[in-house]
């Protein structure tokens, strides 16, 4: 599989072309779940550019100042406990559910009851896993219980996050590569990977928000397309101007050891289930996406030139 040239100008998302059903303004009210995390970082200042009043439920007892200072209502709500939720959804427009697909069933019956009639919740594509899974089963249930409810919603299924150094994801695998060229691979490294840039992911959040023609769909949102892992660590590599070799690691023997790592409560920076997943496709269709979000995210080599260029010289 071949990497996007790095020299490709990333396309922002675009309006729908001609016949295509167009934008609507943003709702008035937005609440926002997650609202201290990583994507909502990048999303509350592009909702606050399209004037979308912002409404951020925040669990009791966090530091939300900075939230505030943005010009966000603040909330408080522990969406793990129903008996918590109370009024926190009256008088919303819609709802941006950042913080867990797992957490739907808890608080739906309160979005319900106050009204709220669209939503875009972010899971997450590992739900296509095909191996024991209970944090992928919780997300189904979510899933499940968003269709049986009379929300429209938009499920958005992102694939690995990435694009800052705050990410938790590549962020880790380029310091890796500063300090060292060796990256052991469990299971070779020839499985397809599809990183979203979170930048993207915004985009194609505010897309959902705003067309009325998404409702009650779903979609993949990840790269524009899939690369190999291997190929995946030898981009990030260039990107920091250096070179990778790639060392195969069994992928039996890596899982052992990190269920034992982790049974010792030594430190494991992975859980077993993300060993075995190595072996699984991350590939994901953004067709539909593409069809109807005008999604058009920017060639991982691009994104990732971004993130290394972020790190600085070591």
């Amino acid at each position: 599989m071949k990497v996007p040239e790095a020299g490709r100008k990333h396309e922002p998302m675009e309006s729908p072309p001609v016949g295509h059903e167009a934008e609507r303004e943003p709702p008035q009210r937005v609440g926002v779940t997650g609202a201290l995390g990583y994507v909502a970082s990048h999303l509350l200042p592009k909702l606050r550019e399209r004037a979308t009043r912002i409404v951020a439920i925040v669990r009791p007892g966090r530091d939300a100042g900075r939230l505030e200072a943005l010009g966000a209502e603040v909330r408080r709500a522990d969406l793990e406990d129903p008996s918590t939720v109370g009024g926190v959804f009256a008088d919303l427009d819609a709802v941006i559910h950042l913080s867990g697909m797992a957490q739907v069933p808890r608080f739906l019956p309160a979005l319900e009851a106050a009204g709220v009639r669209r939503g875009v919740f972010v899971g997450s594509t590992g739900v296509h896993t095909r191996l024991e899974s209970p944090g992928a089963d919780a997300k189904r249930i979510g899933e499940a219980a968003l269709r049986a409810s009379g929300i429209g919603y938009v499920i958005l299924r992102p694939t690995m996050i990435y694009g800052t150094l705050a990410d938790r994801n590549l962020a880790r695998l380029l310091r890796w590569l500063q300090r060292s060229p060796l990256v052991p691979v469990p299971g070779g490294g020839e499985t397809p990977q599809q990183p979203v840039h979170v930048d993207d992911l915004v985009a194609a959040i505010q897309a959902a928000l705003e067309r009325p023609g998404s409702a009650r769909r779903e979609y993949d949102v990840g790269g524009p397309e899939p690369l190999s892992l291997s190929e995946l660590i030898r981009t990030s590599a260039e990107a920091l101007g250096r070179r990778a070799w790639i060392i195969p690691v069994p992928l039996a023997p890596s899982h052992r050891a990190v269920l034992t790592l982790r049974a010792l409560r030594l430190p494991c920076p992975v859980r077993g289930e993300q060993v075995l997943r190595l072996a699984e496709s991350k590939a994901v269709d953004i067709g539909p996406a593409q069809r109807d979000l005008s999604y058009r995210p920017r060639s991982f080599s691009e994104g990732i030139a971004e993130e290394a260029a972020a790190l600085g010289p070591r």
